[in-house]
């Protein structure tokens, strides 16, 4: 076993550099929080520190499994360039829609620190953050199946409209 074949990691050095960033980052913010705790028994920073390593943890999670359903093939381009389709010069537009802006990612973030701090200060803002999270998030969630929507009808209708065939010379 090489360390140059991709396909034969296995363990730490299988995973990405984002990974690998994401799970240091967890295990900081755990280990932190637990020394923390033992030198002050302070509750709000430790309830902090230990989401802090949680939602790290949760981050180190989603890019394994997104970096194993992208295939870590070999041949993956690793350039950062758009595949020859989205380029000019190739048989149509492969460009996903850049969402529209909107309000629902502060909404959550809010409702999230509510959370955090709930569980330090008691069960009002417990309630207000759930409360919180989960009207932005329906928002948000809303807005993208809405554009979805949108999305897939302008992708429909370029594909049912005709190709204006060339000039004759």
């Amino acid at each position: 076993m090489t360390r140059k074949d991709p396909a034969r990691r296995r363990g730490w050095a299988a995973l990405t550099q984002e990974a690998r960033l994401f799970a240091r980052m967890s295990a900081f913010g755990l280990a932190i929080g637990v020394v923390y705790w033992f030198l002050t028994y302070e509750p709000a920073g430790t309830v902090l520190l230990f989401l802090f390593g949680v939602a790290a943890g949760v981050g180190a999670v989603a890019e394994i499994v997104g970096s194993r359903r992208k295939g870590m093939d070999a041949e993956a381009d690793t350039t950062g360039r758009a595949p020859p389709s989205a380029r000019e010069g190739g048989d149509g537009p492969d460009v996903e829609p850049v969402p529209e802006p909107g309000w629902a990612p502060l909404g959550i973030a809010l409702g999230l620190g509510g959370l955090a701090l709930g569980a330090t200060f008691g069960p009002a803002l417990l309630i207000a953050g759930v409360i919180v999270t989960l009207l932005s998030a329906r928002s948000w969630l809303g807005a993208a199946v809405r554009e979805a929507r949108v999305a897939r009808a302008k992708e429909r209708e370029a594909v049912d409209r005709p190709q204006a065939s060339p000039p004759a010379p």
